[in-house]
């Protein structure tokens, strides 16, 4: 068989010299067509990677200026619903009626449970046409007739005598504040302005709802007035001294009523920063994103590096498909040496193929053998002993007795021998009938049997076992052997005892027999479950090495797991594992 196999390689190296040898260009031809589909697979690599880091980048940016659109839209309803308070108030006839006749103070009255209703309205002023105060509420003295022509909110509403939204400003009277304001004109029946009605709205109160505009991880979102104060910012003070950004690109481009998105550096850092930016077009006012650009693009970054992988494992397959096409197109220019060199393999293989076959038949004359041919002269050997040994005792002296007792011994372990050989072998044909099985009632049958041919049986101590799933017969043949070697190796000492537990341990379940009996030494653990290995004498224990193996290969078949701990004359555990399941 070997000679075949150095034939078989010899004709493959001989094969490989003549191919080469033919085709001496053949090597740099197919190399320059590698290098070349290679610089293919880059280009398209590279232009398919940037027209995704394009889609990506854009997606991005998409989503921040939905964001920002989004808060823009919810704040101009939220401005226009304060116009439609202001302009349903002013309306009203008798408030109309009264400041008419120049009772301000009694038509303010009217609206006294306005900042009950409306909690995000701070105060409430009632001027004439020249801008002076002419009732409040809450009241306060001081205010009483002052000019405020000079505010944004006068100015603004005077212009053409329409509703109008303030800019931030800072209130002089009462509690000094941050506010702005929604100013609408008192008109009569006949349209003529008799003065105006102001509403104070306090920026923490109205703002508070962008806090809940998910920008993504470290992003906010800011609003800012005509002239580019903050309004509203979540990480700024919106009381106190003016904030201005007016002069952040992006703040000064929503203003002039451009909206978009751009990355741009942050100011006294080297971090990017993503800013998405949209104006409140019917007031002026703008909103503005922002979010660290590496929280923002984290996601695209991390599918273009899955991407550039991907590319990386796609080019590797590639160059290997392009190198196995080239040695296709190579075999196939051979011809007839190669229709040889596989007629010559086929032959091989037919002659190992035979050769398998033949021994697995042997391997069956074998078995037979032993189960036939070995038996008949053991027992022919023991009989011939013992009629010896019974018909020719007066006869024989002591010595030749004992010679004869020997034998018989001898051939009653070879006996013995060959049936756990024999198990043993039949383990591994006899097919598995999986079912449910009380293991308590298993081991209690195996105990009932072992026991009976004790005359002084171990203390057992019985735990609860988990109900299995396996081959009755075989398992019970697993917890024959265990509890056979438990009751076995604790035999000598003063008061055997063996514990019999088992618990659940995820997919599968975990059995356990401890004994108090010899133990073993772990540093020969190897040799545990080998067949005919011993690790007592058999004059200390009978057996003949076949248990343990017998054990772990049932239990192999039922895909679970054997494993013991033991120490010298300290006793030993042995374990065993079967899954929850069928193995599918």
């Amino acid at each position: 068989m070997e000679s075949r196999v150095a034939e078989a390689e010899t004709i493959n190296t001989a094969t490989k010299r003549r191919l080469f040898g033919f085709y001496p260009g053949a090597r740099w031809n197919y190399a320059a067509m590698i290098a070349l589909a290679f610089v293919a697979i880059v280009v398209a690599a590279v232009q398919s990677y940037r027209s995704i880091d394009r889609e990506l980048t854009e997606a991005v940016f998409s989503k921040n200026a939905a964001l920002v659109e989004l808060a823009t839209v919810t704040l101009s309803e939220k401005l226009d619903r304060l116009v439609d308070i202001g302009v349903s108030l002013a309306d009203r006839v008798r408030f109309r009626q009264l400041i008419g006749e120049g009772k301000w103070v009694e038509a303010s009255h009217i609206l006294a449970r306005v900042r009950t209703e409306f909690p995000f309205v701070d105060r409430i002023t009632l001027n004439d046409t020249k801008g002076t105060l002419r009732a409040d509420i809450p009241v306060v003295p001081e205010a009483m007739g002052r000019n405020f022509s000079d505010r944004d909110w006068y100015k603004g509403v005077s212009r053409e005598w329409k509703p109008y939204v303030s800019n931030v400003y800072r209130r002089l009277v009462g509690p000094v504040l941050n506010v702005f304001g929604v100013v609408v004109p008192i008109r009569n029946d006949d349209g003529k302005v008799l003065g105006t009605l102001l509403l104070q709205i306090r920026l923490d109160t109205l703002f508070e709802w962008t806090r809940n505009v998910n920008i993504g991880e470290q992003g906010h979102l800011y609003v800012v007035d005509r002239t580019g104060r903050v309004a509203f910012h979540p990480r700024l003070p919106l009381q106190g001294d003016f904030i201005e950004l007016s002069a952040v690109p992006a703040v000064r481009l929503a203003l002039a009523g451009r909206k978009g998105v751009e990355v741009t550096a942050a100011p006294g850092a080297s971090e990017e920063i993503v800013k998405a930016y949209e104006p409140v077009r019917k007031y002026g006012w703008a909103v503005v994103a922002e979010q660290p650009a590496r929280t923002a693009f984290a996601t695209r970054n991390q599918q273009l590096n899955q991407l550039l992988l991907a590319y990386s494992l796609t080019g590797l397959f590639c160059i290997l498909a392009a190198y196995l096409t080239s040695r296709i197109v190579i075999e196939r220019r051979r011809g007839e040496e190669d229709r040889r060199m596989k007629a010559e393999l086929e032959r091989l293989v037919a002659e190992r193929t035979a050769q398998l076959e033949a021994s697995n038949k042997e391997l069956e004359g074998f078995s037979y053998s032993v189960s036939h041919d070995l038996r008949a002269p053991l027992r022919a050997v023991d009989g011939f002993s013992r009629i010896l040994e019974e018909d020719y005792a007066g006869k024989l002296d002591d010595e030749a007795r004992r010679l004869l007792g020997v034998i018989r011994d001898s051939s009653r372990k070879m006996g013995e021998l060959v049936d756990d050989l024999l198990e043993f072998s039949r383990l591994g044909r006899r097919s598995l009938s999986i079912a449910a099985i009380d293991m308590k009632r298993v081991v209690e049958e195996a105990l009932g049997e072992l026991q009976g041919s004790s005359e002084e049986p171990p203390r057992l101590v019985l735990g609860a076992l988990p109900p299995g799933r396996g081959d009755a017969t075989l398992l019970k043949v697993v917890w024959t052997n265990l509890l056979g070697n438990a009751i076995k190796f604790s035999g000598k000492c003063e008061q055997p005892v063996i514990e019999v537990s088992g618990h659940e341990n995820g997919a599968e379940n975990v059995y356990c027999v401890k004994d108090n009996g010899a133990g073993f030494d772990m540093r020969y653990y190897d040799k545990l479950f080998g067949v005919f290995q011993r690790l007592h004498s058999t004059e200390e224990f009978e057996g003949t090495g076949v248990g343990l193996a017998i054990v772990q290969r049932v239990v192999s078949r039922h895909g679970g797991r054997v494993w013991a701990e033991g120490k010298l004359n300290e006793g030993a555990a042995f374990y065993f594992t079967l899954p929850k399941r069928d193995r599918g």
